[in-house]
């Protein structure tokens, strides 16, 4: 199946059983009310020039402490003040894309490394909204997760070729990506370069295609944000815009896209 070049890969895997979609559905609500607290905790500005700053702890409201983002995902105990974004938007948003991953990968050994990303996803975009960041812990465990959970998948599929061709695409997606980012006036931070390597991991598992449609499609998709950005905010060149939610929404589309084949 996976032993010729696959730049147009083929539908693997039968239909979703209803049980499956219902327990990725419930881990995903479930996910999804902890996610106001993992998002606040990382939602931290950077200025420029100046160091690192450490992820939130305390409340941004009160600078009353908080406790472990799991369990920080309720209003502060000190002000009242809730995350942001709440429950009611990580929730449906978190449900979705695992039960859209589910459909279009099918249940196969792979279909876990792909239910990590779509989980670390969510509040990968998120937080790249509010503060245009990329935390490498979430980056970093969309990688080694991924890593390892597709490499369990090819000792349970007994075929190499998948994990090979992730790997290929992984450092081709972050070379692509490096040098665009070192481009005079380039946008692109080392955040994305790294997010970049991890989803051309990903895509490159399921073959050349949806690897390349995921770079092709994320300017595209990006588009829409900047032009929103131009209507409400009256940005200009010089605005910076996140570009991480484009690249985690053209990968979605390339993964569903090539479920659907």
């Amino acid at each position: 199946m996976y032993g010729k070049p696959r730049i147009f890969p083929p539908v693997y895997h039968s239909a979703v059983p209803l049980p499956l979609l219902a327990a990725v559905a419930l881990a995903g609500a479930g996910w999804g009310l902890l996610l106001p607290g993992l998002v606040e905790r990382y939602a931290v500005e950077w200025p420029d020039g100046t160091p690192q700053p450490p992820w939130r702890t305390a409340c941004p409201d009160c600078d009353a402490m908080r406790p472990h983002w799991w369990r920080a995902a309720g209003p502060c105990p000190a002000c009242g003040r809730r995350p942001r974004p709440g429950w009611w938007i990580t929730v449906p948003l978190t449900v979705a894309v695992l039960v859209l991953l589910t459909i279009a990968v099918g249940p196969v050994p792979a279909l876990p490394a792909f239910l990590l990303l779509g989980a670390l996803a969510v509040p990968l975009a998120l937080v790249d909204l509010a503060v245009l960041r990329l935390p490498d812990p979430l980056v970093g465990a969309a990688f080694l997760g991924g890593a390892a959970l597709l490499g369990l998948a090819a000792l349970v599929e007994r075929d190499g070729t998948p994990l090979l061709h992730a790997g290929i695409a992984a450092l081709c997606s972050a070379v692509g990506y490096l040098t665009l980012a070192l481009l005079p006036r380039s946008q692109l931070g080392f955040g994305d370069v790294k997010l970049g390597a991890v989803l051309g991991m990903y895509l490159g598992w399921l073959g050349w295609f949806p690897a390349a449609a995921g770079v092709v499609l994320a300017p595209l998709l990006n588009l829409p944000l900047v032009i929103g950005l131009v209507l409400l905010r009256g940005a200009g060149r010089k605005t910076l815009v996140p570009y991480g939610p484009a690249m985690l929404a053209a990968a979605l589309i390339a993964v569903v896209v090539t479920g659907a084949r």
